[in-house]
């Protein structure tokens, strides 16, 4: 299939337009200029899968076995199908960037958004990019303090959970503040992805060798685990949990503006996103089938006192502290410059001043609220309703209808787009119904 049929990535050499005809969608987005915004293009696609991977596989997939426990053995088609949807809207959202050739590649998932609907456009991309970055290091606050509680309460040490939150807060703190940029903080995708997937591999082979059984179970369960192959009520929130594993459109202009062949960028996704499907079904599938319709989230729950395990839990830590400063720059720099928050305006010492502030500010209010409501897989489904699915869904979708028009994107490309977006507002409503009953539960019962 040709690249300018929308589907396949761009082939190396789209970049030339026939003379004779209106250029297609693809051979347009080529044409822009790569370079516009001072982007340094010194990456190759072996890093971008890395960058993808360390983003996309961290902490969530501790909550992938209770995905499918929702949702039934049917979650394993979701998880494909959305991998493949995953890398579609990469595409599209690709071209968008290079929707406007006469005015250079669009820098930022916000300004994208701007370039289609104006300020409200941005306002709200940049509110729901915010919502999600937040969201996310919520999560993170939220089981590395809960899996600290309980590693030192193994070494018998007690220490209250919401200690633990506050330590592992502070530490977050440290480089958000101090560090102005993504340029200047430096973290290896390299080690973040070998973490998570030795953790992924731990939590596959733990859960095999440790199923249900009459001597091992936890108290509350006195009866086998019950396997089910489709849920349809669980369904949308099921969805809406899985964009939050694929939910990366926020960060794939910084990755695509760091490729040296950006042309790249479409097969690139494709196998970043086949590997990370990979490594979701690893955690997931086992999970499931060892404890069926009693698997908890995040599924360290389950799992027996092991060293192995102890040491895997030990590394998400790890790997969550070193990279929730990442999430958290990506997010405040857009609204530092909304407000004005910069050198040339403030002054160097106001500039730091102002950052300090707004930086302490967002990280006491993440850790309030994490102490607030410390339920790790209710916040993720509450934050992959509000934001993912429109993250993933429905802003590259929309963006790329109104940048290209009606009239010059095929028929059947248009009825995907409806559809995804369909699926989108279906996952978005009925998964934050089902997130905020079980967010209402969980605080009703404290736990």
């Amino acid at each position: 299939m040709s690249s300018k049929q929308g589907l396949s990535a761009p082939s190396e050499d789209s970049s030339s337009v026939n003379t004779h005809s209106k250029p297609s969608i693809s051979s347009q987005a080529e044409d822009a200029d790569p370079h516009q915004h001072s982007i340094s293009r010194n990456g190759n696609w072996v890093g971008a899968v890395f960058n993808i991977m360390c983003i996309s596989i961290g902490t969530g997939t501790m909550n992938l076995p209770s995905v499918v426990k929702r949702c039934g053995w049917f979650g394993i088609v979701l998880f494909v199908l959305m991998a493949v949807i995953g890398w579609y809207v990469g595409v599209l959202f690709r071209r968008c960037m290079y929707a406007r050739p006469s005015r250079g590649r669009i820098s930022s998932f916000a300004l994208v958004a701007k370039e289609a609907y104006g300020k409200p456009g941005f306002w709200f991309a940049t509110i729901i990019t915010y919502w999600y970055c937040c969201g996310t290091v919520v999560s993170w606050i939220i089981v590395c303090g809960t899996q600290i509680t309980k590693l030192l309460g193994y070494a018998g040490v007690s220490l209250d959970k919401k200690i633990s939150m506050t330590i592992i807060a502070l530490v977050m703190w440290v480089p958000f503040t101090l560090l102005k940029s993504l340029k200047e903080i430096t973290v290896s995708s390299v080690f973040g992805v070998l973490t998570a997937m030795f953790t992924v591999i731990v939590l596959a082979v733990t859960a095999l060798k440790h199923p249900y059984t009459e001597s091992y179970h936890l108290p509350s369960f006195d009866s086998a685990p019950k396997h089910t192959f489709i849920i349809g009520a669980g369904i949308p929130s099921a969805l809406a949990s899985i964009s939050f594993m694929y939910a990366g459109a926020v960060s794939f202009p910084h990755i695509e503006g760091n490729m040296k062949k950006p042309k790249q960028f479409g097969w690139m996704m494709f196998l970043a996103n086949a590997l990370v499907c990979g490594a979701y079904l690893l955690s997931a599938v086992p999970g499931y089938l060892a404890y069926g319709d009693q698997t908890l989230s995040p599924i360290l729950n389950n799992l027996p006192n092991l060293p192995v395990v102890n040491a895997a839990t030990i590394l998400i830590i790890l790997h969550v502290v070193c990279a929730a400063p990442v999430m958290l720059v990506a997010a405040n720099l857009e609204l530092e410059l909304v407000f004005g928050v910069m050198q040339e305006k403030m002054g160097k010492l106001k500039e730091f001043l102002w950052r300090l502030f707004m930086r302490s500010l967002t990280i006491g209010i993440l850790l309030a609220v994490s102490i607030a409501i410390p339920y790790f897989g209710e916040v993720i489904d509450l934050v992959s309703a509000i934001s993912t699915t429109v993250v993933f869904f429905l802003v590259p979708v929309f963006c790329y209808v109104k940048l290209f028009g009606w009239n010059r994107i095929p028929r059947y490309e248009l009825l995907l787009c409806f559809i995804l977006a369909a699926v989108g507002a279906v996952a978005c409503i009925w998964g934050l119904i089902d997130a905020v009953k079980s967010l209402k539960s969980a605080v009703q019962n404290n736990h």
